[in-house]
C-alpha cells in the first residue's frame, strides 16, 4: 500500500470529520446563531483569502492577485484596479500607501496602492518559513511564520525590507500588536501568546492565556483582545474535543504579563484540514468572526462579560467540494461585511446595525534605532553574509556554491576566510542549488528550475529551464550521473524533471502525498543507480524509480506512527540515513518494510531532531525550526557518541562538508564555516 496504515487512518478519519462536520450538514440554527444574513457577489473575483477596508477603499486578494475597489456605496463595490503574480496569497495589511501581503511558500510582497486603478509591486521579501500572518507598526513588521515563530522585520524602505530578528513560538498564524506590544495566535499550542517587541531585535515572550482551540487571528480594543479559536478543544473528552474548538475568546489584556479570560462564545463543531483559519474583527457593539467553513458570525460584545451571537451567515455551496465556501477573512463597512470567499469569491453581506468601519486605535510603535552592537567573531565559525539568506549550499573543490535567497546564487571561495568569488542572478529567487559536474540546478521559486553550465571562471550560463505552471520550485536534487531531478514544489508536490536534452527539459513524473512538505527533505543522491528518493514528513521516505524506460513511484518505507516534519534523511555509502523520533536508522535503497521494525540507534539522554547528513564519521544534525546543530560521532553506527550540540541565532539548513569541517547555510545569519581548531 502506498501510506502507512496510520496515515491511511487518518484519512479517513479526515473524510468521516468533514462528512459529518460540513458536506451534508444543514444550515446553522437560527435560535442558537442569529438570523441569517443574505449576500451578493461582487462580480469580477473568483478565490478570496483577505479583505480590508481603508477609508472609501476595499482590498482584496486570493489566488496570487490584489484587488482594489471603491467602496463609497458600501453595498456595491466597484473595481478599479488589480494587481497578479503574488504567490499562495494569504493575508494583507495597508500602511499609508503600501500594501503588505503575505502569500505562504511565495514570502512578503510589497506593494504600491497610492494609483488605485493602478497598484505597482515594489519589491518581494524572502521570508524564512511560511509567510501567513502579517502586521505592520510603524517601521516593523510582523510576518507570523508558522512552526518557525514571527519573523521581525524593517520596513521603514519597503523597497528593501530587511530582517531585524525572529521570535520563537509555537506555532505562529497570526499576529496583531500595539504600543511595543505583539499578540499572536498560537496554533496547536492553544494559546494567546503576548510578547514584548519594542526592542524589535530582541523580542521576547511575556505572557500567554490558554485557548480552548486551536489560535489563530484576533485584534484588539481598548483593553480587551479578541481571539478566534478552531478545530479541537481543550477538554479531554475525546468526543468534545475534535472539532469543538471554534469559537471566540476575549481576554483583559490589561496586565499583559497574565492575560485573562473574561468571557467567550462557542461556534459549530467543524473540522477540516483544509483552509483552517478564523480571524476576529470589532467595531461598535459588535465582533465579526470569521470561521471558514461554518462562515461568519456577529457577536454582541457591548457588555464583554456577556457576548451574545446575534446573526450569521453561510457562503454559497461549492458543488465541486460539496461544502459551504469558507470564509478566509472579513472587513467591516457601515452596515455592511465584506466576506472573502477562499473558491469562488468576494461577498457583501447587508447588516444594517451590526457592522461599522474599524476604528484604528492609537499605536506608539516600536523605535527603530540603528544597531549600535559590533558583533564578535564567533570563536567556532567563520561567517559570510549576503544581502539575502542562505537557503542551501553544495561544495565542488574549494568552492561552495550557495542559494541565497534574492542574492542570488553566490560562489565561495573556501580557506582561511570565506572570500566571494562570482554572484549570478537567475530570474528569480534562489532558494536551492544542486551541482553535478560542470552543472548546476537552481530551484528559482516561481521562475521555475533553471540549468547552468559552469564555465571556467565559475560564471553560469544558462542552457535550459523548466516552468511548471502554477508551481513555485523549493528545492532541487540532481545528483550525478543520472538524468532525472527530483523537485520540490509549492507546499506539497513532487516533480520528476528529466533533462535529457538540457535546453529543453520537460516533466517525466508528479507526486503529492499527505500533508505538507517542509524544506531540506530531497536527498541529493541516486540510489542503486535508479531510485531517487524524498522524505516526507507524514508517508516517510519515498522512492522514484528512475531506472527503467518510465519514471515511476517505487514505493515508501511506511511506519505505524507519523514520521515527523521536524526530521528527514541524508545518503550515508549509498544508503539512507533517516532520523526519526529521536535516533536513526539505515535503510537500504527502496526500503518498504516498516521503519519502527527496523533498527534504530540513538545517544543516551540526547533526542535527535533535524534533517542528518553525514561526512566521514561525523553525523550532523540541524534543525530550522528550532535553531539547533547536533554533531555526533558514528565511527560505531549502533553506539553513536554526541560530540556537541549548540544553538545559532540563524535557521541552519542541511550542512555541507569541506575538508572534514562543517559549512552551514544558516539563513539571514549567514553561511557558517568551522574554524580549523
Amino acid at each position: 500500500m502506498r501510506y502507512c496504515s496510520t496515515v491511511l487512518a487518518f484519512g479517513l478519519l479526515w473524510l468521516g470529520l468533514a462528512i459529518s462536520g460540513g458536506w451534508t450538514k444543514p444550515a446553522h440554527d437560527e435560535a442558537l446563531y442569529g438570523k441569517a444574513l443574505s449576500y451578493h457577489k461582487v462580480e469580477g473575483i473568483e478565490g478570496c483569502s483577505a479583505v480590508e477596508v481603508v477609508g472609501d477603499r476595499l482590498y482584496a486578494i486570493g489566488q496570487g492577485t490584489l484587488w482594489v475597489l471603491d467602496i463609497t456605496t458600501p453595498e456595491n463595490p466597484r473595481m478599479l484596479g488589480k494587481l497578479g503574480g503574488l504567490g499562495n496569497t494569504r493575508q494583507l495589511v495597508i500602511r499609508d500607501t503600501t500594501a503588505f501581503i503575505t502569500a505562504r511558500q511565495d514570502g512578503l510582497w510589497m506593494v504600491d496602492v497610492s494609483d488605485s486603478a493602478k497598484p505597482v509591486l515594489i519589491s518581494h521579501y524572502d521570508t524564512v518559513e511560511m509567510a501567513t500572518g502579517i502586521w505592520v507598526s510603524g517601521h516593523v513588521g510582523f510576518i507570523a511564520t508558522r512552526c518557525y515563530g514571527v519573523e521581525i522585520v524593517d520596513v521603514s524602505d519597503p523597497r528593501q525590507v530587511r530582517n531585524l530578528s525572529t521570535l520563537k513560538t509555537g506555532e505562529a498564524q497570526s499576529c496583531w500588536a500595539r504600543d511595543g506590544l505583539l499578540y499572536i495566535g498560537d496554533w496547536a499550542p492553544k494559546k494567546l501568546l503576548v510578547a514584548d517587541v519594542h526592542d524589535p531585535r530582541a523580542p521576547k515572550i511575556i505572557g500567554e492565556g490558554e485557548l480552548d482551540g486551536y489560535g489563530d487571528g484576533g485584534c484588539l480594543r481598548g483593553k480587551y483582545c479578541f481571539a478566534a479559536t478552531g478545530h479541537f478543544s481543550r477538554t479531554e473528552d475525546r468526543k468534545l474535543e475534535q472539532g469543538h474548538g471554534h469559537g471566540l475568546e476575549i481576554f483583559d489584556v490589561s496586565k499583559p504579563t497574565t492575560p485573562v479570560r473574561v468571557s467567550g462564545v462557542k461556534l459549530p463543531a467543524s473540522y477540516h484540514l483544509q483552509n483552517d483559519m478564523w480571524t476576529a474583527r470589532v467595531a461598535g457593539d459588535h465582533c465579526v468572526v470569521a470561521d471558514t467553513y461554518n462562515g461568519l458570525f456577529v457577536v454582541n460584545v457591548s457588555d464583554v462579560t456577556k457576548p451574545i451571537i446575534v446573526a450569521h451567515a453561510q457562503l454559497p455551496m461549492v458543488e465541486s467540494r460539496k461544502d459551504f465556501d469558507p470564509v478566509g477573512g472579513v472587513a467591516l463597512a457601515k452596515d455592511v461585511i465584506y466576506a472573502a470567499g477562499i473558491y469562488s469569491g468576494l461577498y457583501v453581506v447587508p447588516a444594517k446595525g451590526l457592522a461599522e468601519p474599524v476604528v484604528i486605535e492609537k499605536d506608539t510603535p516600536p523605535v527603530l534605532a540603528e544597531s549600535k552592537s559590533t558583533v564578535a567573531p564567533d570563536p567556532d565559525f567563520l561567517m559570510y553574509q549576503p544581502k539575502g539568506q542562505v537557503h542551501s549550499v553544495t561544495v565542488q573543490g574549494d568552492i561552495a556554491w550557495a542559494a541565497c535567497g534574492a542574492a542570488g546564487i553566490q560562489a565561495i571561495r573556501l580557506g582561511d576566510t570565506m572570500k566571494p568569488v562570482m554572484t549570478h542572478h537567475g530570474k528569480g529567487d534562489a532558494w536551492h542549488v544542486s551541482v553535478a559536474g560542470n552543472r548546476l540546478f537552481s530551484a528559482e521559486s516561481a521562475e521555475g528550475l533553471a540549468i547552468y553550465d559552469i564555465g571556467k571562471d565559475l560564471r553560469l550560463t544558462e542552457v535550459g529551464r523548466l516552468m511548471i505552471p502554477g508551481q513555485a520550485v523549493k528545492q532541487v536534487a540532481a545528483p550525478a550521473p543520472s538524468k532525472f531531478a527530483i523537485l520540490h514544489c509549492g507546499s506539497s508536490a513532487i516533480y520528476i524533471a528529466d533533462f535529457t536534452d538540457p535546453r529543453h527539459p520537460k516533466v517525466a513524473l508528479k507526486d503529492s502525498q499527505v500533508g505538507l512538505f517542509y524544506g531540506d527533505q530531497l536527498v541529493d543522491e541516486l540510489f542503486d543507480g535508479r531510485y531517487l528518493c524524498a522524505h516526507w514528513h507524514r508517508s516517510g521516505p519515498c522512492w522514484y524509480d528512475v531506472g527503467g524506460p518510465v519514471q515511476k513511484w517505487a514505493g515508501n518505507t511506511p511506519d505505524t506512527s507519523n514520521y515527523s516534519w521536524t526530521d528527514g534523511g541524508c545518503a550515508m555509502d549509498g544508503r539512507l540515513l533517516i532520523v526519526k523520533h529521536g535516533k536513526y536508522s539505515i535503510l537500504n535503497p527502496n526500503e518498504q518494510r516498516i521503519a519502527s521494525e527496523l533498527p534504530a540507534y540513538g545517544v543516551n539522554g540526547t533526542y535527535l531532531s533535524g534533517r542528518p547528513s553525514v561526512g566521514g564519521k561525523t553525523l550532523v544534525i540541524t534543525s530550522r525550526h528550532q535553531r539547533t546543530v547536533q554533531v555526533v560521532d558514528i565511527s560505531d553506527v549502533s553506539h553513536p557518541k554526541l560530540m556537541r550540540k549548540f544553538e545559532i541565532p540563524g535557521h541552519p539548513g542541511a550542512c555541507a562538508f569541506w575538508q572534514g569541517r562543517m559549512l552551514i547555510p544558516a539563513g539571514y545569519q549567514g553561511l557558517l564555516l568551522e574554524r580549523k581548531e
